[in-house]
């Protein structure tokens, strides 16, 4: 396919020449040089009835090849826009001004130009052919807002502008159109934004910034605009801009963060579930342990624990006394480390009372016997009993979950890294329902946290992140997946 030539305002001025003679060939090109440039310069109509005749002519046969060309392929549109190109060129030099549509068809033939052409430097002069349409026509038509949202959207979809100049672009346009920017506008100026600052272009502070400009701009618009069309298309605005913050959302620091964890933790700082729940969010969220109120949830967590661990070792000592012989015996052999005989009377002290905290202790007691025989499964039955029997009890799932790490099965890659998962949730759940042993819960936790299945592991399966996961073997838990490299 032959090249279109990209179309200069020395070429248009050209195309003037054919007619004339070439005896007097230097001096007419000297003369229409001036006149066309001085056209060029200035937003002329259609001109004197005379002058207009032959432009409206041009017009109205260089409008055929537009129509002409819609839905045909980019390479057929831009061989029809070439046949056009003469006649459009007259109306532009002769009459810039005497339509829109003599800038906005000349940006429409110059595009198909653009998507077509191959040749680099060919190629760069219809881009500057449509930027300068772009200028000529706020010079002449202003509506300053319109025109650079289409130029916006060309920008961004069709002649990869470079993204500093898609978001500067944007910016300008906001900074003028207000709450009155168009849906077209907001993806760009997102999307060119988290590039700047994927890139370091930006800083943290000026990507929120937009991300906040951006919001109140779709909110105010969900909230007064009365054409359900135009409110849809802030609602895709938003869908779409959503995706492209979140896409870097989690590389974001502290300061990002904190004011809404925060203000979680003022809302209820005497809740010690809210506490432990904003504490682990914090250090998350990249503040650390040395993040000051990390520091004071700390030590409020840890008084509070020392609070309970009193009341339950005084709880505990009552059962204790109250306990009846086979109970005390039980213990005895506990403590001496006869586990097996312990988990024998134990049992046989469940029998003997109906108090549903003895209960508990005892079944407690078993499965802690278990674990300690090596009898992974047995702990785990007996652990579970105990939870059962008492509500917001951390204690026997710290059983289980040591009872997980014991018993691993499968393969070292894959099998054995998801039983450690599933003792780690079983200490995430630990210290989620009691706060008393968060401590603990917490030092297992970072000891076996992560100790994921490798990546390779899980390609090999035809697995990946997020996916829902069996252990196997006679743990049976399902776990979320999450790789290591």
């Amino acid at each position: 396919m032959q090249a279109i030539p990209p179309v200069s305002r020395q070429d248009v001025c050209v195309t003037s020449l054919k007619d004339i003679s070439m005896k007097k060939l230097c001096l007419a090109i000297i003369a229409i040089l001036f006149l066309c440039e001085n056209g060029f310069a200035q937003c002329e109509g259609w001109g004197t009835p005379a002058d207009s005749l032959r432009t409206v002519t041009q017009h109205s046969l260089y409008r055929d090849y537009i129509n002409n060309a819609k839905g045909k392929s980019p390479e057929e549109a831009a061989k029809l826009y070439r046949e056009a190109l003469p006649f459009w060129t007259h109306c532009y030099k002769n009459a810039p001004a005497g339509t829109k549509k003599h800038f906005r068809d000349g940006i429409t033939i110059y595009k198909a130009f653009f998507m077509v052409e191959t040749d680099a430097a060919k190629k760069q002069a219809h881009l500057d052919m449509i930027y300068d349409l772009y200028e000529r026509r706020v010079q002449c038509f202003d509506n300053d807002v319109y025109v650079r949202t289409r130029q916006l959207v060309d920008m961004f979809y069709y002649l990869g502008a470079e993204q500093d100049k898609i978001n500067e672009t944007a910016k300008n346009i906001i900074s003028i159109a207000g709450n009155e920017t168009e849906p077209v506008v907001l993806l760009p100026l997102m999307s060119s934004s988290v590039y700047l600052f994927q890139h370091k272009k930006i800083t943290q502070a000026e990507l929120l910034d937009t991300r906040k400009q951006v919001n109140d701009i779709i909110n105010h618009n969900l909230s007064t605009q009365k054409d359900e069309k135009i409110k849809a298309q802030y609602v895709d605005a938003q869908k779409q801009v959503d995706a492209q913050f979140n896409s870097v959302e989690g590389k974001f620091d502290c300061s990002y963060y904190r004011p809404a964890i925060v203000a979680k933790y003022e809302a209820d700082p005497d809740n010690m579930d809210n506490c432990v729940a904003v504490r682990q969010e914090l250090i998350d969220k990249y503040c650390g342990e040395d993040d000051p109120l990390v520091q004071e949830i700390t030590a409020k967590i840890k008084n509070k624990n020392e609070e309970i661990r009193i009341k339950i070792d005084e709880r505990n000592r009552i059962i204790e006394e109250q306990l009846n012989s086979s109970a005390r015996k039980a213990r005895e052999a506990y403590n001496a480390g006869n586990y097996a005989e312990a988990a024998r009377l134990f049992e046989a002290a469940i029998s003997e009372t109906d108090d549903i905290e003895k209960q508990a202790n005892c079944h407690y007691y078993i499965a802690s016997s278990y674990l300690n025989m090596g009898k992974n499964q047995q702990a785990r039955t007996y652990a579970r009993k105990a939870a059962a029997l008492r509500a917001n009890w951390g204690k026997p799932y710290i059983i289980i979950g040591k009872a997980y790490l014991n018993g691993a099965c499968g393969s070292n890659d894959w099998g054995k890294p998801l039983c450690y998962m599933a003792a780690v949730n079983k200490f995430r759940k630990a210290k989620s329902v009691d706060p008393s042993i968060a401590s603990e819960a917490d030092d297992w936790i970072r000891k076996y946290g992560g100790n994921y299945p490798t990546i390779q592991a899980a390609h090999s399966r035809t697995r990946k992140d997020g996916e829902r996961v069996n252990t196997g073997c006679w743990i049976n838990e399902t776990v979320t997946l999450k790789t290591k490299k």
